[in-house]
């Protein structure tokens, strides 16, 4: 992902914390069962074992996921958060104009 785009995605996330389209910690896995998440970013420092898990209950309820486009440092700071990995995107629209940003 270029510069531009990363910054455009981070100032989206960061947007949509704001207006809480977004969920993370045990609400994302709780999300994720009962197909509220839409999509889910997964920052590319999150650890092994979390990492397949999150993208194991993805692909198991077809949620699209998307990892190692940023950081956690660069997620949390977005976001105005501390510590964050992942995140999950609630609305079906935001989660499309994430993934237009994201395969530019």
């Amino acid at each position: 992902m270029e510069f531009s785009n990363s910054k455009k995605l981070l100032q989206t996330l960061g947007m949509l914390q704001s207006s809480r389209g977004l969920t993370s910690g045990s609400m994302l896995f709780e999300g994720i069962k009962t197909n509220k998440i839409k999509l889910v970013i997964i920052s590319s420092d999150m650890g092994e074992s979390q990492k397949k898990k999150i993208t194991d209950k993805c692909i198991f309820y077809k949620i699209e996921y998307y990892s190692d486009l940023i950081s956690s440092e660069e997620l949390s700071k977005s976001i105005g958060r501390e510590n964050v990995k992942a995140v999950g995107v609630k609305n079906f629209n935001n989660a499309r104009w994430l993934k237009e940003i994201i395969e530019k």
